[in-house]
């Protein structure tokens, strides 16, 4: 396994965890407020006296709030990416290569879409047929298995 990966996706585990922990801050933050810190009357757009102080710590609040969510998207989405960019490389590394002398013969081929019939084997490639009036080109690394 790559070095580089591995380092990948321990800087994206500690990202996420650190976004968990300051998402985790906020909610508490706000399951801590105390019912004397909101108005009873702004659920209907009214309000009872004008404070800009207090609009504009909640308002910071709610920005907070949002910034953590987001970050907490990112750092989740960039952990599924290096996990599933080290999982694709151990699969590459472990899988088998396949010869020329392997595929010639052969009357279907597996790939990553699936299982494909030959039409002819190339000199570094395999033409399979595609349903339509032209055949494509698989590359020997893209072949998976070999069914003669």
């Amino acid at each position: 396994m790559s070095d580089v990966l591995q380092q990948r996706l321990q800087r994206a585990g500690a990202r996420l965890r650190k976004a968990k922990a300051a998402v985790e801050k906020i909610e508490d933050r706000l399951a801590a407020r105390h019912w004397t810190e909101t108005d009873s009357a702004t659920g209907s757009g009214i309000r009872r006296k004008p404070n800009a102080k207090a609009d504009a710590r909640r308002f910071a609040l709610q920005d907070r709030e949002a910034a953590a969510y987001a970050e907490l998207a990112d750092a989740e989405q960039a952990f599924e990416l290096a996990s599933a960019r080290q999982v694709a490389a151990v699969r590459e590394a472990a899988r088998v290569r396949l010869t020329r002398e392997e595929i010639v013969g052969a009357l279907a081929i597996k790939t990553a879409r699936g299982w494909e019939a030959v039409v002819r084997v190339n000199a570094k490639s395999v033409s399979v047929h595609t349903g339509y009036s032209w055949v494509e080109r698989v590359p020997f690394d893209e072949v998976l298995e070999v069914h003669k």
